[in-house]
């Protein structure tokens, strides 16, 4: 049937690019927590007053939507009904009528309506229109106001559905969806038809069919996952005859939903959610079809699907949705369960507070979003406002670290975080008083002529306090997973024509994402009205990229070949797909990064791979027969064959340069057989592939690992005869020093104690340290107490910052030696102080102060407020950082120099190599740069060195080139990204000589070589 096109102001046309699938879980109705965005601004004359009432509040959200409608030959259409309906969290509509003129408004609040569609019914639904809302610049949209909405006859889809015998179905439930939206759902007559009419110019994706005791069925007319940027493939035509849907066969499924006591709960709705079928493009997510497929568990807690189909192999997520209980998923694989599923659920804990103004009063209809970070797979979040008298309530995910904040576009305020929620234990005070919000804004342009860039995508992450780093806090991990929990919640805006965006947050710590060519940039809030960010690219985010795939000699084209591709850069979004036509063409949009691309044809004999830079606009891959490769593993130290083990191969694609981390890419996975004989195939040619064996643990078999155990790079298609592969036993897995261990250690340091002071005070003096000389026995009582503190407890620690520690042992074996270190610093160690004594020196190794048992102990221990307060005594007191820069720059000024600044950190370890490689080397650089060192102890140091950062990644030693008016120059991150820190590989010795030779003003190209060569003699 052809279709007609529908005359209507069509939708804008903005590409929204994104480094996360945030907006995506969002089209496909995954989640059902009530999750809120940040919306683009209000209008900025809103901004002005901050007093507004709760009904003028509720003016800003609130957007018209109006038009005419009309039929065919674009007259005013009378009385046909004009509505928006969406489902989740539960249906609701929003309806009107059109007036004798064809006109139609509707007011909505924008956040319920993004996304959705309106749509236009006339004549029992025989006649319809539609209109697809967009997700991203909704409010002040002129063009909303202006719609043209035309009536045209309905498309008729019709479903057969039929068993496996072909006998038609009666009763059968079935549902249709297009642009993500369900257009229709019933029930099959009894000779097992139903007919849906839509829109014309709805692309329908998916029809389904589903019956106790016969199964399911399912057409998807899309493209294949990820090949969405195939500007050649079509996917499959929607058929004009009734689509035939066969049920052929099912493997029920019990679902038994249980409380942390054991004891059944009742009452909760439960869905499976994704269904695959191999002779199909994509899943189906049944999440669009809940009423279709949704059970409810009896009073003994089960709940029964005797749908599940019998070609479902791959594992199924169950969902329960009930109010009191954890959004919890359970995972069924058919293949190794027995119909049998056990989901133990733990109630929702209530958390809530109090929000109030400025002044004091309540502060209704404010939205707050919570953010829970835990162990589990699934995080919590969700959004509620205040009532009238500013309170709020949220049935929160216990067992988790939580991220509240106020997500508001008038009001802000300092965000809870730093605190678990447990079972059973309401958290009631988690009160907010606001103040204005503070705006986030700038704008997006690429290339030259600094164009800008509508319909960019902006998110700013805001970071609550890790489960890590909170003190006595451990939260429940029974599967062991080694994640980092973080809670985080993602705020985001949309370029507009002139490239420029805003949003609104509060206080606390974020990163700022824009273009993925553009670093990542970290920053925080403490109550600033604004806050700017501006990005800029060299070229367009995306491009199109043309191809061909070929072989043999003179090359042929190869059709229907399939083409991936993976970027080399660790922001980027999903691969790069697509498909070779009938002339082994293709033509796909990408993101304009370095780019590996495999090409494999339709049989799967014959592959290739090139790699292609980011300006690249045409590419031919050749792809050849593959290789293949035998071996045989034995055990490196009783010969034997390794029987039944798991073997994974594949070809290392690094995310980045060559020494990122990689992804094991155009490989595969075999085992070894019962003379421990194993067959790698399908090799691309000309590639180096790793052979990995695999580590599933018994007792944790989603815990992965892998070791290399060899290596091999196919030339021809012959199979290749590796021989013998010895694996030895598996190194023990890393267990972090004990207590003692540490002590044990601290005491064995090499060299003499005299030999280890001289290096200490050498190290002291670039550090600005003092050191703290320790005398004693290992073993011995007070050594053990005062050592435990050191290493376990956090407020000795940072008392600890300003000290280089040297462990001295006293004991018989080596009392002489430390006697001859005791006399350097006019110290004696007679009679108790043989055991424990302690001196504190300052970098020329003159004593300073000292301290017996006597002084530190208490009831016969050592007392930790006496500790700190002998340390705090000594400490180095902080220096002013802005001081320190500006002297710098003074300095620099008069001098003509550059400025090399240093974030570093008193605990770290390559900090330390940098600073006496610039101590040793200063007569070299000196003639061109003065030093500066960022220490973490000192006052503002960390917000200076967050500002010149400027979201560049790595940890520390992090250093930048200023010039003398504090520009900077050049950084340690290198072309890739990536911090050098401390130069010790050829990759950060090379940018080091960039770093010189884009700033040097007096230094020679020979005394850059020799800075560059000194880099390779020890630094020890």
């Amino acid at each position: 049937m052809k279709k007609v096109p529908v005359n209507m102001i069509s939708n804008p046309s903005s590409k929204i690019y994104s480094r996360t699938a945030f907006a995506f879980l969002s089209v496909l109705g995954i989640l059902f927590l009530s999750v809120e965005s940040a919306s683009p601004a209000p209008p900025k004359q809103v901004r002005k007053d901050k007093s507004k009432t709760a009904k003028q509040k509720l003016l800003v959200d609130q957007i018209t939507l109006s038009g005419i409608v009309t039929d065919e030959n674009k007259k005013p259409v009378q009385g046909v009904k004009v509505f928006i309906e969406w489902l989740h969290p539960e249906k609701q509509e929003i309806q009107t009528k059109t007036d004798a003129q064809g006109r139609f408004t509707l007011y909505a609040l924008s956040t319920k309506v993004r996304g959705q569609t309106i749509q236009v019914t006339a004549d029992s639904g025989r006649q319809l229109a539609q209109f697809k809302l967009p997700w991203q610049n909704i409010e002040n949209n002129d063009s909303l106001t202006k719609l043209r909405l035309q009536l045209h006859p309905a498309r008729r889809v019709e479903l057969l559905v039929v068993d496996r015998t072909g006998k038609p179905i009666a009763n059968a439930k079935t549902g249709i969806m297009g642009s993500y939206k369900v257009w229709g759902t019933g029930t099959t007559d009894n000779k097992g038809h139903i007919q849906f009419l839509v829109p014309q110019d709805v692309d329908i994706q998916y029809v389904c069919a589903v019956s106790d005791g016969h199964g399911v069925d399912y057409k998807a007319y899309v493209l294949p996952r990820g090949q969405s940027g195939d500007q050649i493939t079509k996917p499959p035509e929607l058929p004009d005859h009734p689509i035939r849907l066969t049920l052929d066969g099912t493997q029920p499924l019990e679902v038994h939903i249980k409380g942390t006591n054991d004891k059944p709960l009742a009452g909760i709705k439960v869905y499976p959610w994704l269904l695959k079928k191999p002779d199909q493009p994509q899943d189906l997510n049944l999440s669009f079809f809940i009423k279709l497929v949704q059970e409810t568990t009896d009073k003994s807690g089960k709940a029964v699907f005797q749908w599940i189909p019998h070609w479902q192999k791959t594992p199924i997520t169950i969902w329960p949705r009930d109010k009191e209980h954890v959004h919890q998923r359970g995972n069924y694989d058919p293949k190794t369960a027995e119909g049998s599923l056990t989901l133990k659920l733990e109630k929702l804990v209530p958390l809530g507070g109090r929000v109030t103004l400025p002044d004091g009063s309540p502060a209704k209809e404010i939205a707050i979003t919570v953010s829970g970070k835990g162990h589990q797979i699934d995080s919590f979040r969700a959004t509620v406002k205040t009532d009238k008298e500013g309170r709020y309530t949220i049935k929160a995910a216990p067992n988790m670290v939580y991220l509240v904040v106020v997500k508001d576009k008038m009001w802000a305020s300092t965000p809870h975080t730093g605190f678990a929620l447990w079972p059973g234990k309401p958290i009631r005070n988690l009160d907010f008083k606001l103040r204005p919000a503070t705006r986030l804004f700038g704008r997006v342009t690429v290339g030259s002529q600094q164009e800008a860039v509508e319909g960019q995508t902006i998110y700013v992450y805001q970071y609550g306090q890790d489960a890590h780093n909170q003190k006595d806090l451990k939260l429940p991990n029974p599967n062991k997973r080694t994640i980092w929990v973080q809670p985080t919640i993602v705020h985001y805006s949309t370029s507009d024509k002139n490239g420029e965006f805003e949003l609104f947050v509060g206080d606390g710590k974020f990163d700022i994402r824009g273009p993925t060519q553009s670093p990542v940039k970290k920053f925080e809030i403490t109550a600033e009205s604004e806050k700017e960010f501006n990005f800029h690219a060299a070229r367009p985010e995306k491009g199109l990229l043309a191809g061909s795939v070929v072989t043999g000699n003179p090359p042929q084209p190869v059709p229907n070949a399939e083409v991936s591709g993976i970027y080399r850069y660790n922001l980027a979004g999903r691969d790069m797909k697509s498909a070779t036509d009938e002339s082994g063409r293709f033509k796909v949009e990408r993101e304009l990064h370095r780019t590996v691309i495999y090409a494999r044809s339709k049989d799967k004999k014959l592959a290739g791979v090139v790699e292609i830079g980011p300006d690249e606009k045409m590419v031919t891959i050749p792809i050849r027969p593959l290789g293949t490769a035998l071996a045989q593993l034995i055990d490196a130290k009783t010969k034997e064959p390794l029987q039944d083990r798991e073997i994974s191969y594949g070809v290392k694609v690094h995310i980045g340069d060559d020494k990122a981390p990689w992804r094991t890419s155009f490989g595969g996975t075999t085992t070894t057989d019962d003379e421990g004989r194993l067959e790698i195939r399908n090799l691309v040619l000309g590639q180096d592939y790793d052979i990995n064996l695999v580590n599933r643990p018994k007792d944790q078999p989603n815990r992965v690992s892998w070791r290399t155990i060899g290596k091999v790079k196919p030339e021809e298609s012959q199979p290749i005869d590796l021989g013998t592969l010895e694996v030895s036993p598996p190194k023990p897995p890393y267990k972090p020093p004990t207590t003692e261990e540490r002590i044990a250690a601290a005491f064995k340091v090499k060299g003499t104690p005299l030999d280890r002071f001289t290096r200490s005070k050498r190290d002291a003096k670039i550090t600005m340290q003092r050191l703290l000389i320790l005398f004693g026995d290992p073993k011995g009582k007070a050594i053990q107490e005062l050592m435990t503190m050191r290493y376990e407890d956090q407020e000795v620690r940072k008392a600890l910052e300003s000290f280089i520690v040297m462990a001295i042992n006293t004991t018989s074996g080596n009392r002489d030696t430390s006697k001859v270190l005791a006399k350097a610093i006019n110290e004696n160690l007679n009679g108790v102080r043989g055991d424990f004594f302690i001196v504190v020196s300052n970098e020329q190794g003159k004593r300073m102060a000292d301290a017996d048992i006597l002084a530190l102990s208490a009831d016969g221990k050592i007392n930790k407020e006496k500790l700190i307060s002998f340390l705090n005594e000594h400490t180095i007191q902080p220096l002013d950082a802005q001081e320190l820069l500006a002297t710098a720059i003074q300095k620099a000024k008069k001098e003509n120099k550059r400025i090399i600044i240093q974030e570093t950190a008193t605990w770290c370890g390559p900090c330390r190599l940098l600073s006496r490689f610039l101590e040793k080397e200063r007569n070299q650089w000196e003639r061109d740069y003065i030093w500066i060192k960022m220490d973490h102890r000192w006052t503002g140091a960390r917000e200076i060195m967050l500002k010149m950062r400027d979201g560049a990644d790595g940890g520390i030693p992090w250093w930048a080139i200023l010039d003398n008016s504090s520009k900077v120059l050049v950084t340690s991150n290198d072309k890739d990204g990536t911090n050098i820190g401390f130069p010790s590989d050829q990759n950060g010795r090379t940018h080091f000589r960039t770093m010189l030779e884009k700033t040097a003003i007096r230094l020679t190209p020979t005394d850059i070589t020799t800075l560059v060569d000194a880099l390779n003699k020890n630094q020890q």
